[in-house]
């Protein structure tokens, strides 16, 4: 509404008045895009309340349900932002407020466009498309976890999947925010995938901020997330967040715990079904057994007390009664196969069977280590004992007994030559069964022992 100028003599305006006229004023202002940092974050109902301020002043900010939970990214404390809106003036308060439609990251504008950008690159090449993904396997034997070995998600997935079912985990350690987290995360898919060990894989981690998850954007991660053969399922962040990793999975899980209970049932619903499965089984069998016997007592009405029957007649109902027989065992034996095929795969994941198949491996290398090490040790005895025969055959003491002598000083020195001892020394000489203390009276040196006295 348009107000006159009100002078002095003119009568006031109600305060309602003036802030209604306020905000039909403020109401023809544009649409702002205002830069501050988040502080006094709050919620209620699905709406988001914030302050968004700089170092001279601070502006209400209020996020409506349904436009909170469509924004890329959650406003948290400390946060520097850009919100778009329009400015609202609160009648009943004088107060005015920052509707706001978007809140994007200050400064990342053109990272998220970079982002935006490698998405439809991406999926003009065909890696979003839904032919490229595959099923999840209904029971795997291997689940395989690539995310951070320290972090939250892991302990909450390996405490799901435990408790839903004796699956066998396998943990493969990865950076999953920082430098080289994308590197680290695509190198942990491929490897895991390559060796072939996993029936099914969950990359991902817990809740963070736009940075903290920005490693599953990026073209590393998100082209070995595409080109990985073994199912894989992204479980990343909370279930508003939303990384290109989600667009090329086979699956994507709103949350990391949400992927455990994805990929393997709960063994308490497989019995149960299980149960279910019998029910049926005998149910429809004991259908097929009253419709076939009322068959037949059809078939034995029309024959009547037989006084008039031919053998023709007789020939068809017996025909008809083997028919009937053999479509009925038929049936028998599908149920039976089919019963016996799902108690097979039942007992075959019970943990007790797995453990015993443990133990009897165990217990075949243990025979086999214990067979390699006695016969290590033969050959080693066998070994030792060649190696002493030789060492006695070149022993001194064996030439001793076999008529030798060896002539050493006073001092232990064994002798050699004649030219070490002068006559008048003593010396000891060393027999096989003891020792002689000899003095030296003659020094004949070879070729000259002839020309010496006596």
């Amino acid at each position: 509404m348009n107000l006159p100028l009100v002078f002095a003599d003119q009568a006031p305006l109600s305060v309602t008045a003036l802030n209604e006229h306020l905000r039909e004023k403020v109401s023809e202002l544009p649409t702002f895009r205002v830069q501050g940092e988040v502080s006094r974050v709050s919620g209620q109902g699905g709406h988001l309340y914030f302050d968004l301020k700089d170092a001279g002043s601070k502006v209400s900010v209020k996020v409506w349900r349904t436009t909170a939970a469509r924004l890329r990214i959650q406003p948290r404390e400390g946060m520097q932002v850009i919100c778009t809106g329009r400015v609202e003036v609160y009648v009943p308060w004088g107060g005015y407020s920052l509707i706001c439609s978007d809140v994007e990251p200050a400064g990342q504008g053109a990272l998220f466009a970079a982002l935006q950008r490698l998405k439809e690159r991406l999926q003009g090449e065909g890696l979003f498309e839904p032919a490229r993904k595959v099923a999840l396997p209904f029971l795997p034997r291997t689940v395989a976890l690539v995310t951070s070995p320290t972090g939250a998600a892991v302990r909450d997935m390996v405490k799901v999947l435990s408790d839903r079912f004796p699956v066998r985990i396998l943990v493969i350690p990865a950076k999953v925010q920082g430098e080289g987290a994308a590197e680290s995360i695509a190198q942990a898919i491929e490897t895991i995938d390559a060796l072939g060990w996993a029936d099914v894989i969950i990359v991902g981690r817990g809740g963070g901020s736009v940075e903290d998850l920005w490693a599953f954007n990026e073209e590393r991660a998100v082209r070995a997330v595409a080109q990985c053969q073994t199912p894989i399922v992204s479980a990343v962040g909370h279930e508003i967040d939303t990384v290109l990793t989600d667009f090329a999975a086979d699956w994507r899980a709103p949350t990391p715990t949400a992927a455990a209970e994805r990929v393997v049932p709960r063994l308490v619903d497989l019995q149960f079904s299980l149960d279910q499965l019998r029910q049926r089984a005998a149910s429809v069998t004991a259908r097929l057994v009253q419709a076939e016997r009322r068959h037949l007592a059809q078939l034995r009405a029309r024959l009547g007390d037989g006084g008039g029957i031919t053998g023709r007649p007789q020939m068809r109902l017996a025909d008809a009664q083997a028919r009937a027989g053999r479509a009925l065992e038929r049936q028998l034996q599908g149920q039976r196969r089919r019963l016996e095929a799902l108690t097979r795969r039942l007992q075959a994941a019970h943990p007790m069977r797995r453990l015993a198949e443990q133990r009897r491996r165990w217990q075949i290398a243990h025979l086999r280590l214990c067979q390699a090490m006695e016969q290590a040790q033969g050959q080693r005895h066998q070994w030792l004992r060649r190696r002493r025969e030789v060492l006695q055959a070149l022993s001194p003491t064996a030439a001793l007994g076999r008529g030798y002598a060896i002539v050493r000083q006073r001092d232990g020195r064994a002798l050699g030559r004649v030219a070490e001892v002068q006559v008048g020394d003593s010396v000891d000489v060393l027999l096989a069964d003891g020792v002689l203390d000899c003095l030296v009276q003659t020094v004949m040196p070879t070729g000259l022992a002839s020309d010496q006295p006596g």
